[in-house]
């Protein structure tokens, strides 16, 4: 009998989701439908380096664990995946993840890396969470995308085309590319970057944005006597 190598053959429950979610991009794949539903395009936009057949792979498996559906009406060519309540159970462990990677396995975007707008705010917002947060909401315009940070006493969010609603506008509104921004956050100059807003509200968003350099930046420094 041939062996399926994603059973354990363990009686242990991580061993049980890990045969569910520990394949490569799976866990990926979870990440970027936690922030809401998008097509297999935005998927493979946010995936650099998947392929076409291997991220519809994941998405089958995903479906068929129960954790994602895909959401197909009569007469629409746009096919739209979203977790199920079991996928968004999955998500304070992508969470605890993030915390981790920010804490231990921490670096700045390197030559030539994609860095995607949801996920230079997710770390970005993750970082100003665990520097104490304040309470705030500010519209992101990066690269065509629209998105929604707010923090309050419990925490830190993110929303993909979310933007403010017209009966809770956002304190700020910000436009720049996601390599801009990125540069900015890691103490560059705010070239190609609007804000907007009250004048208060903006150098709030200032201060509170470079959060994510001063809390992550002990994380890349080496132990005394070791090279980097």
């Amino acid at each position: 009998m041939i062996r399926n190598v994603r059973t354990y053959d363990h009686f242990c429950l991580t061993a049980r989701a890990l045969e569910r979610v520990g394949d490569r991009w799976s866990l990926l794949v979870i990440r970027d439908l936690l922030t809401g539903p998008k097509r297999f395009t935005d998927l493979m936009d946010r995936l650099g380096g998947i392929t076409p057949t291997t991220h519809s792979q994941r998405q089958r498996e995903l479906d068929e664990t129960g954790i994602l559906t895909a959401d197909r009406e009569p007469g629409r060519r746009e096919v739209w995946y979203r977790l199920t309540p079991a996928g968004a159970d999955l998500g304070p462990i992508i969470e605890g993840l993030n915390r981790w990677g920010l804490r231990h396995a921490w670096r700045r975007p390197q030559a030539g890396e994609p860095v995607h707008a949801e996920h230079l705010l997710r770390s970005a917002v993750l970082a100003i969470e665990l520097d104490g947060g304040e309470q705030a909401r500010w519209h992101f315009r990066l690269d065509g995308g629209d998105y929604l940070a707010e923090g309050d006493a419990h925490g830190w969010s993110l929303s993909a085309n979310a933007p403010a609603a017209p009966d809770a506008p956002a304190d700020v509104t910000i436009t720049a590319t996601s390599h801009d921004l990125a540069a900015y956050i890691f103490g560059g100059p705010d070239r190609g970057i609007e804000i907007t807003g009250e004048a208060g509200q903006a150098e709030r968003f200032r201060r509170l944005i470079g959060a994510m350099a001063a809390v992550a930046e002990p994380a890349a420094e080496a132990p005394a006597g070791q090279s980097r």
